[in-house]
């Protein structure tokens, strides 16, 4: 129970009632809170006083209010610095979260001409085409598609359940020193959505990118539709 005669404010009792919750798990990432009207009920306080409490748990990032929906516990976000030449799975290390990985499809490819060309490949190459859709703390977060020369035709024959970046450093001695990026805001496609479990139209990231090894000689042409909602990005 709440104190009303002690020196902290009875928002503030709310508050560190509602960390403590969060933090032992009485209340799981996603989870929605009561409303502000049951909350200030359940604790006999009144209704600003409980809205207080949620609005600074919201500042300070242990909630999110969701317009015409509610208060969730915010998930965890990846992020993500783009100063900094990393793959998915280190910068999930980086940010104590747990990168996974699905395939959804490998097979051989000829490109539009534009990554063709971006890989310094004659016209009409075929290419590897490598599609992931990537997770984060067991949660969809991104649909990657890659494209590599035949000189990867390696990646075809493995799992790629972990990190690429890994796999050709392995497999070919490969390390990435330098990507060129472009982003741009998409919006989901029923396919993506169904994969991403967000809603078709949903805005999404959409982050164009080329890799090369430090001679300069391209390994790969990428794009990213990342879950917004769920990302921080450095630049």
């Amino acid at each position: 129970m709440l104190k009303s005669k002690a020196i902290t404010p009875l928002y503030q009792q709310l508050m560190d009632k509602l960390k403590d919750q969060i933090g032992s798990g009485y209340y799981q990432p996603g989870d929605q809170l009561p409303s502000e009207v049951d909350m200030a009920k359940q604790n006999d306080v009144s209704v600003i006083t409980a809205r207080k409490a949620v609005n600074e748990l919201a500042a300070l990032g242990f909630v999110e209010k969701k317009q015409g929906k509610g208060t969730f516990v915010a998930i965890p976000k990846y992020w993500r610095d783009y100063r900094r030449i990393m793959g998915f799975s280190e910068s999930c290390r980086m940010a104590g979260l747990t990168a996974g990985s699905r395939l959804l499809e490998h097979k051989l490819v000829v490109p539009p001409v534009k990554i063709v060309q971006s890989l310094g490949l004659p016209a009409g190459s075929q290419t590897v085409f490598i599609s992931r859709l990537r997770f984060v703390n067991s949660e969809p977060m991104a649909i990657e598609n890659s494209y590599f020369s035949l000189k990867y035709a390696f990646l075809l024959e493995e799992p790629l359940d972990g990190s690429l970046f890994e796999v050709l450093r392995e497999r070919a001695n490969a390390v990435v020193t330098k990507s060129q990026k472009q982003i741009e805001i998409c919006r989901a496609t029923s396919s993506e959505g169904k994969l991403l479990n967000i809603s078709k139209n949903d805005p999404l990231l959409l982050v164009k990118s080329t890799a090369y090894l430090e001679t300069g000689e391209p390994v790969y042409v990428c794009s990213q539709i990342i879950n917004g909602e769920r990302f921080t990005l450095y630049l």
